[in-house]
């Protein structure tokens, strides 16, 4: 007896779980154990569905001694384990009711239906601790046997007689504790498959958008405005992902379309669809399809899905990821939730872009603000050193305002913000051509910059360390040395203007590193040297400045930087255009 009794919750135990891994393929009710809307509905289906495997336990149960020996309780435990409580009562309830209807009046009917009922309770009671990720298979074999104890005891305090029903119990106790607690842990493992591999989808799918993202981040900065960017996103998305078309908008039109050949035509809308302005005006990510025949984009859609998440900037709306797909291909949740993600991280980057883009026109309006500062000054000095030799020597002046204005048509004609050094030095010479009018033998330069040294320096930086130099640096004698000198070193290109004058007043050296130095003084071309210096190489980027009473040395140090590097790359756009053209 025994042994058969053993043997046959054995092949149960086995059809309920032959039974559980075939639901678990099946789409309906792998979304019912993965939906998080605790929707009524769902419950019910649930509940209905373990219920009907607690039927089954009873109709393949093996009668022994007026009872079933059964494998019932695994079915109504485990709905309430992995459905919640109003799906382990909901169980319960079917299965009690139909162990009673079953053997109405029989020697177990009743006892087994409250022990039914009881089993679903505890279940439900335990759920929480289940769902949560608080139990283990030690749990879930604790939790059967002890459901089963309490079975035993529903049995010996409701079946009656009761020598016949203690008689029962010591036959069907240690099979139905020991089979049943081992059955209930392969069951929860067959279903937990459906939320392991649920886990492992989601982790892919994140794992999937941020390649995505890493992918298209250098497209991406560039902001929705350029076409051809928006086209490589598209194109990236759709050859990374299983789907038949793949469309980036902005609040009025298609900019990105990536498809098949033999699509593109079926894609190519006029205007926007309905459902892709509907998620951008709710700010949701929607799914939806078209089955209904008198639509527009039937004859387009009617086999596919057209999923749908806005890209949202500064909390507007600034277009749309729209992803279309085929049915078969298509999980609504899951497809819903990717896109919704990846639009997140590419609204992020899009703004990020654009506040990028913002701080980069304010760092060049500021560049160019401080330029024009200098200018004028420059303009001012240069015409008062033309002046002063223009009723000695006509001529030599007339050379000089022709020097002047070839200094300024350079100036003017080159509006770039960083040039190499090599025309930087350029316009320094035409400078000090006309300093040397003015001190003639007093003034004196030298220069050590190695022909084979190419690097790139803001426009206008040298002229007013020079011009300092000249004006501030003379000797005890009256003599002007300016020595201009650039090396290359670890980290960039150290360039140096120094003289033989007695060096900064100690107060104008503090006002310059405190950012205090007057901008309508005489150290104006000095102090917006520094401060451009550091708008462009960071705030260790300015000048460095030695100072004795021997003589004076400025320096600065060329290095890589993020605005360097943009303003390196206008300047080749602009030299390209300047080419073509």
């Amino acid at each position: 007896m025994a042994d058969s009794i053993f043997l046959n919750m054995i092949l149960n135990i086995g059809l309920l779980v032959l039974v559980a891994g075939v639901l678990t393929r099946i789409p309906v009710v792998r979304r019912l154990l993965l939906d998080e809307s605790n929707s009524f509905l769902g419950k019910c289906a649930l509940a209905v569905i373990f219920g009907l495997m607690s039927i089954l336990s009873t109709y393949t149960g093996t009668s022994v001694a007026g009872a079933i020996v059964n494998t019932r309780v695994i079915g109504v435990l485990a709905a309430g384990l992995l459905g919640g409580p109003a799906v382990g009562i909901g169980a319960a309830l079917i299965a009690g009711a139909h162990r009673y209807l079953f053997d109405i009046g029989g020697f177990t009917a009743v006892s087994c239906a409250v022990s039914t009922f009881a089993e679903g309770m505890l279940g439900a009671l335990f759920s929480h601790y289940f769902r949560r990720g608080r139990w283990d298979n030690f749990g879930s074999f604790f939790l059967t046997a002890a459901t089963e104890v309490i079975q035993m005891l529903i049995i010996l305090c409701l079946a009656r007689p009761f020598d016949q029903a203690l008689a029962l119990v010591k036959i069907i106790a240690l099979p139905m504790i020991l089979l049943n607690s081992i059955g209930m842990v392969v069951f929860i493992g067959t279903f937990n498959i459906v939320f392991v591999e649920d886990d492992n989808a989601a982790a892919g799918r994140i794992r999937l958008a941020f390649q995505l993202m890493e992918q298209s981040l250098p497209h991406l900065r560039k902001g929705l405005q350029s076409r051809p960017d928006m086209e490589a996103v598209a194109g990236i998305i759709f050859q990374s992902i299983k789907c038949s078309c793949v469309m980036i908008t902005n609040k009025k039109e298609i900019l990105a379309l990536a498809a098949n050949e033999k699509d593109r035509e079926r894609f190519s809308f006029h205007g926007l669809p309905p459902h892709v302005q509907e998620a951008m005006e709710k700010k949701e990510a929607l799914s939806c399809t078209f089955d209904d025949k008198k639509k527009p984009l039937y004859p387009a859609l009617k086999n596919d899905v057209l999923v749908a998440a806005p890209l949202i900037q500064m909390e507007q709306t600034a277009g749309c990821l729209v992803l279309i797909a085929k049915r078969q291909w298509h999980s609504s949740n899951a497809t819903v939730t990717f896109l919704k993600e990846l639009s997140r991280l590419f609204s992020t980057q899009l703004e990020l872009a654009d506040l990028d883009y913002q701080r980069r026109q304010r760092k060049k309006a500021e560049y160019r603000a401080l330029r024009s500062q200098i200018n004028p000054h420059f303009l001012y000095n240069a015409l008062n050193t033309i002046a002063s030799v223009c009723r000695e020597d006509p001529e030599r002046s007339r050379a000089l305002l022709r020097t002047l204005a070839t200094y300024y048509r350079q100036t003017l004609e080159n509006d770039r913000n960083i040039v190499s050094l090599a025309t930087e030095l350029f316009q320094v010479m035409n400078y000090l051509e006309l300093e040397k009018a003015r001190f003639e033998e007093k003034l004196q330069v030298e220069m050590e910059v190695p022909e084979d040294l190419h690097c790139m320096v803001p426009s206008f930086i040298l002229q007013p360390l020079v011009e300092n130099a000249i004006r501030h640096g003379a000797d005890r004698r009256g003599y002007r040395y300016v020595k201009i000198r650039a090396e290359e070193q670890d980290g960039g290109v150290t360039i140096c203007v120094s003289d033989h004058g007695p060096g900064f007043p100690p107060e104008v050296l503090r006002q310059l590193y405190e950012g205090e130095a007057s901008e309508t003084g005489r150290s104006i071309g000095l102090f917006n040297v520094h401060r451009r210096l550091k708008s462009i190489y960071g705030e260790e980027g300015g000048l460095r400045i030695s100072s004795s009473q021997e003589g004076s040395e400025a320096a600065f140090l060329i290095s890589p930087s993020p605005v360097a590097d943009m303003l390196a790359e206008e300047y080749r756009e602009a030299a390209a255009g300047t080419a073509r053209s």
